[in-house]
């Protein structure tokens, strides 16, 4: 996903840009409620636990495959969209701590997303798990995007993590190509190397057909495209000889509370 985190340097009209009507709002956090409930009632901890054949496809084929995770995307709401997909991988060769401790290094993530990613900041750090970062985007245009990353150990073999975009500002001329970017993520350690799993909900203004496609072709409006990015970074940059993965560097503040999960609040009264 090519994102840069801004130092919170987001000029007062970038973020005047990106305010969202209060329905476009409410109907983003509708849709993000029920698929985290969705999500917290799966048993299978990864959708190819029970999928043979994705098991097949991503392990032994080690393809990458996405998968509209809630029927046909994009799902329509009041002045935007919204796009829900899940990506599926299978990194061999390696070890769960040392993805997490990859992907936990958020000062270096240009390095390791170099398709997606320009620049990126660790803002702040509580314990091991809490984390908010900067980074800056280089598509579908340039984008700062600030996000905060709870992280869970849910086994010794085990993790998962829930990253919020808290702000999202384009630079230069707003063109409504992201308002908000969710993910979600899950990882797994098997004998043979490490299955990676992510479900990422993101919406942008509304588009017609038209400006869709040409836009998928010419100027990445298309998470599908840039989820399958990441996948690909993740699994090239972890299996490089030689990486190198730095510590939390000292002395950082610590984070505020996590963002809360998006609660359906009432649909605000029309004046």
């Amino acid at each position: 996903m090519r994102l840069f985190i801004a130092l919170c340097l987001l000029s007062p009209a970038g973020l005047r840009a990106q305010q969202l009507k209060p329905e476009t709002a409410q109907q983003f956090d509708c849709y993000v409620q029920a698929a985290e409930a969705r999500m917290d009632a799966r048993k299978a901890f990864l959708l190819a636990d029970t999928d043979a054949a994705l098991k097949e496809q991503t392990v032994s084929g080690q393809k990458i495959r996405t998968i509209e995770a809630n029927g046909p995307n994009p799902h329509k709401l009041a002045g935007g969209q919204l796009y829900d997909w899940i990506g599926a991988a299978f990194i061999p060769g390696t070890t769960l701590d040392r993805l997490v401790g990859m992907l936990q290094d958020y000062d270096h993530r240009a390095r390791n997303f170099p398709e997606t990613i320009s620049t990126s900041k660790l803002l702040c750090l509580t314990g091991t798990d809490h984390f908010q970062y900067s980074m800056r985007m280089k598509e579908p245009a340039i984008l700062d995007v600030e996000s905060d990353v709870v992280w869970e150990r849910v086994g010794p073999q085990r993790w998962r993590c829930r990253s919020l975009s808290k702000r999202v500002a384009e630079v230069g001329k707003d063109h409504g190509y992201l308002r908000r970017l969710y993910s979600y993520w899950r990882f797994a350690e098997t004998s043979g190397g490490v299955a990676v799993e992510s479900e990422t909900i993101t919406m942008s203004d509304e588009f017609g057909s038209m400006t869709r496609m040409l836009g998928s072709a010419l100027m990445g409006i298309n998470p599908e495209k840039s989820l399958r990015h990441s996948l690909t970074s993740m699994r090239e940059s972890v299996l490089k000889p030689g990486l190198e993965i730095p510590k939390p560097p000292a002395g950082l503040p610590a984070c505020p509370a996590p963002v809360p999960r998006p609660a359906c609040a009432a649909a605000p009264a029309n004046k």
